[in-house]
């Protein structure tokens, strides 16, 4: 028989909703091996702004639209009658990441000028989706690859419960200590990844049309 050996956690360690879930306090000790830094939750706030009934022409986003910082979509609008379940509003300026089977990397940001260029009257997500907006004017887009990286990447998965559907929770994300080194390049890297997402669209947009013209 295997030995199992006893764990003692201090009450301190298991966060505010007093978590006995051993994946959580295993992650909350990896957090720390991020290093110092600025916690996420002073850089950016998570909205949970929902609604049940949509605008016409809406774009609603499940989580397989996005993947690895990227948007890969059908660019077909919702007319609001065919999706009747609550979703989360995804403003433009906001960066998106499920918690839904986080190995899966469905991270994005929304890009200034994204309805216009997509031909939408608003953005909704998948209530899997955390919605992340910018605490004060400065754009968040450099959060993408930041959480993309290798050793955030862990932490979630570390930290996820659940058999089929794992998933990780707002305070796990909130506690992350964003580094200085990430920081000081804030706006540069945000610049460039509002650049390569906009590109991407447009990639999408520009092919939609050479579809529809081949008809």
């Amino acid at each position: 028989m295997a030995h199992l050996s006893k764990i003692i956690v201090n009450s301190a360690e298991l966060g505010e909703s007093f978590c006995l879930s051993p994946e959580y306090w295993l992650a909350a000790k990896q957090l720390k091996g991020l290093g110092p830094g600025v916690s996420l939750e002073k850089i950016a706030i998570v909205s949970r702004v929902g609604v049940s009934t949509f605008r016409e022409n809406a774009l609603i986003l499940d989580t397989g639209h996005a993947d690895g910082g990227l948007f890969s979509l059908s660019l077909q609008a919702s007319n609001g009658r065919d999706r009747v379940s609550h979703k989360k509003r995804a403003p433009e300026g906001a960066v998106i990441i499920s918690r839904l089977r986080p190995y899966l990397r469905q991270v994005a940001y929304i890009p200034k000028g994204f309805c216009d260029l997509v031909g939408v009257s608003e953005v909704l997500c998948s209530t899997e989706f955390y919605v992340l907006l910018p605490s004060d004017s400065k754009s968040i887009a450099f959060l993408v690859p930041w959480l993309l990286s290798e050793p955030v990447q862990d932490v979630f998965q570390q930290a996820s419960t659940g058999g089929h559907h794992p998933r990780f929770d707002e305070e796990l994300l909130t506690n992350l200590a964003v580094p200085k080194i990430v920081l000081e390049k804030r706006a540069q890297v945000s610049r460039r990844v509002e650049q390569l997402v906009t590109a991407h669209l447009e990639a999408q947009v520009g092919m939609q049309k050479l579809c529809m013209a081949s008809k």
